[in-house]
């Protein structure tokens, strides 16, 4: 078997179709579609016993609901692919992408293959095009780029580590547990994943204290690489993470939501505090220069606390 795709379904039935479609229709052969229901209320084991009696190479697993990671976790052990992807259930992709990976793995005999997506509306329509490959150096292209799961594939035997369960954020733990220590990583230059920007999903929640589970996240990465003693190895891309993912990022997507000022300002100081006791030189960290001109204004922004004025630029954004 060429490559196992894990795909954790839980309340997804108006999108489901769509992304079996993708998956039964792939150019690669020789793929195994793993499928864990995450005892999901709605009417989407229906529609993948609909599949599963047409494609017989839809593996299909239940568990009582544990979130997103523990149905991953739970597809991997199923999984016999040389390599393994994993799809969100709301989410699509293109009918070539996996062939088009996993030839590039071979080519380059890889472990990783990255490649870039689209962000679309309910519609189908293109919001946005992002590239894994814009600096053509594999350490910042990854350390800048997106630490989503769902836009690569890893050689099975690679993944030693299981998601954290029932977390936010499990996917930039898991992603830089497994790439910044790994030098074997190749591109490909095409937006080949389909990203549902839709209501209700965890980029636009607006439950604002379950962003403070970033943090648990980065205790749990510095845990590992201390583990494995490497920390000192990666700590200068682990420190811009946090610099990008805490600082830039999570105070950017606090300052948006329309929560009271308290609130906003209590999660700040704590990420601004985690950040601070972590990583006390962050300023100085070797990857802020090569930032985008957009990021180091929020970087700037952030610095003066000048939180409203950052609110105002992505409103006026749209």
């Amino acid at each position: 078997m060429k490559l196992s795709v894990i795909v954790p379904v839980y309340n997804v039935e108006q999108y489901l179709d769509k992304c079996l479609d993708s998956l039964v229709n792939q150019t690669l052969k020789d793929i195994e579609i793993i499928v864990v229901n995450d005892a999901s209320p709605d009417n989407s084991k229906k529609i993948i016993n609909k599949y599963m009696k047409k494609y017989k190479n839809i593996k299909y697993y239940e568990k009582e609901n544990g979130g997103q990671g523990s149905a991953r976790n739970l597809g991997l052990k199923y999984a016999t692919g040389e390599f393994v992807a994993y799809v969100d259930s709301d989410d699509y992709v293109d009918y070539d992408m996996f062939e088009k990976m996993y030839n590039k793995a071979k080519e380059e005999s890889a472990n990783v293959v990255i490649c870039g997506h689209k962000v679309v509306d309910m519609e189908g329509k293109i919001l946005d095009v992002l590239y894994p490959s814009i600096y053509k150096d594999a350490t910042l292209d990854i350390i800048y780029g997106n630490m989503a799961v769902w836009n690569k594939i890893y050689k099975r035997e690679l993944i030693d580590i299981d998601f954290r369960e029932k977390l936010w954020y499990e996917d930039i733990d898991f992603t830089a547990k497994l790439l910044f220590n790994e030098d074997n990583v190749a591109f490909v230059d095409e937006a080949l994943y389909n990203y549902l920007l839709r209501p209700g999903s965890t980029m636009n929640n607006t439950n604002v204290k379950r962003n403070l589970e970033l943090l648990p996240a980065f205790d749990s990465m510095i845990s590992y690489f201390e583990d494995k003693n490497v920390l000192n190895d990666v700590y200068d891309k682990l420190e811009f993470l946090a610099v990008y993912h805490i600082y830039i990022m999570g105070i950017t997507r606090i300052a948006r939501i329309n929560v009271s000022s308290k609130v906003k300002k209590d999660i700040i100081n704590e990420y601004k505090k985690y950040l601070k006791d972590k990583f006390p030189n962050y300023k100085d960290n070797i990857y802020l220069k090569y930032m985008s001109r957009n990021r180091k204004v929020i970087y700037r922004l952030i610095n003066l606390k000048l939180y409203g004025i950052i609110k105002l630029i992505f409103e006026v954004r749209g």
